[in-house]
């Protein structure tokens, strides 16, 4: 049996990296695509590429990996793309700047959706997962990161759908779908305090599922997944006010 493949969209410095070189300690052949190639991702993976993410250009990479390394098993898009806008006028972001955004963190990630559902026919099928790295913009409303939140949202509604129509309903047919978020243990964003270690830990566990597990795959780090009441009851906060909560906090991460 062929090794399988990794596909990670958006492998910078924390996450990706991290989830690159989970999965190559696991057995994977790694691709990563990153706006910049550093060394240590170039020790690591088997295939990188250097891209912002059009969506045309997601489709060259797409074709170019199942060529050089054989169509992917798992598909991981952790690429964001954010132009700030003002807290208190978030609609002042210009068009130019939010197609932008939109298209990093919503079009170029439906494209690789898309693109991973169509060539998940052609691998083992207890070996097809797409994870999308989601953010606190899914339940709360964050005025600085607006473009972002527009994309992130759009891409929970991609990934919802899938995970109903593929995961559930078809049974895995076309395997599983998560919005991977982590949090602190009350809910909570960890913000810039990501862990990249603990996402790669996370999704590999969630690569290992033999069903489709909650879409919105909310997590604590070294705990796994926790579910939140309240997701959809969204707030007003501030980007100053939840990077400060953050800061005060990061010593129970």
């Amino acid at each position: 049996m062929p090794e399988p493949v990794v596909l990670i969209f958006g492998a910078g410095a924390n996450v990706g990296l991290s989830i690159a070189r989970k999965f190559k300690q696991e057995g994977y052949k790694v691709a990563a695509v990153s706006r910049t190639i550093k060394d240590d991702l170039k020790q690591i993976a088997d295939k990188t590429i250097a891209s912002s993410l059009t969506p045309e250009e997601v489709e060259k990479i797409y074709s170019e990996v199942e060529k050089d390394l054989g169509s992917p098993n798992v598909v991981v898009y952790n690429a964001y793309s954010l132009s700030p806008a003002l807290g208190t006028d978030p609609l002042s972001l210009s068009p130019v700047d939010f197609s932008k955004d939109l298209n990093v963190n919503a079009t170029s990630a439906y494209a690789a959706a898309s693109l991973a559902a169509a060539s998940f026919a052609k691998v083992d099928p207890s070996l097809k997962t797409f994870i999308y790295t989601g953010n606190m913009c899914s339940h709360i409303i964050l005025p600085e990161g607006f473009s972002m939140g527009v994309g992130k949202n759009a891409m929970a509604y991609v990934i919802q759908t899938a995970a109903e129509v593929y995961g559930i309903k078809g049974k895995g047919s076309k395997w599983f779908w998560y919005f991977a978020d982590q949090r602190f243990e009350d809910g909570a964003s960890v913000m810039s305090y990501v862990d990249g270690e603990a996402h790669a830990e996370y999704y590999w566990a969630l690569v290992k599922g033999k069903e489709q597990g909650p879409w919105n795959s909310t997590f604590v780090k070294g705990k796994g997944y926790r579910r939140f009441e309240g997701e959809l009851e969204r707030g007003v906060k501030g980007m100053g006010e939840l990077l400060g909560m953050a800061e005060e906090r990061k010593g129970e991460l």
